[in-house]
């Protein structure tokens, strides 16, 4: 797998989580853009037309990253989508599959990328 072909699209509406995503991804070898929220996201994941993986918060403004698996899901049914999520003011946990079940990958809580976010991306996009 040639990872600089890859393009990981990461939306998140906190600049630091974005930051930290895309230094560790990019030194996993992957091209990585980011996008603000969710109605950034699915503007720029059009607009690019060549979007891998998008990595996406589930709490933000304007679209919600659940606003974004559907969206994407209606036009782009192979959108490879993984979900992160801090709980936020809602101690959201995805213990029923809700993000599954709208079209995602995976569910991961914030706290785990440092350790376990390159390896999951480098299985979804083998």
């Amino acid at each position: 797998m040639n990872k600089e072909s890859k393009n990981i699209l990461i939306i998140d509406d906190s600049i630091s989580i974005r930051n930290f995503i895309r230094s560790i991804l990019e030194q996993a070898g992957y091209r990585v853009y980011e996008a603000c929220d969710g109605e950034e996201g699915i503007e720029l994941f059009k607009s690019m037309g060549n979007v891998d993986l998008v990595i996406t918060d589930v709490y933000m403004p304007k679209k919600t990253g659940i606003d974004v698996i559907i969206e994407l899901g209606k036009d782009y049914k192979d959108t490879k989508i993984i979900v992160l999520s801090d709980g936020g003011k809602y101690n959201f946990s995805d213990e029923l599959g809700l993000c599954e079940s709208f079209g995602a990958i995976c569910f991961m809580k914030k706290e785990l990328v440092k350790d376990c976010l390159v390896e999951l991306v480098n299985r979804v996009l083998i």
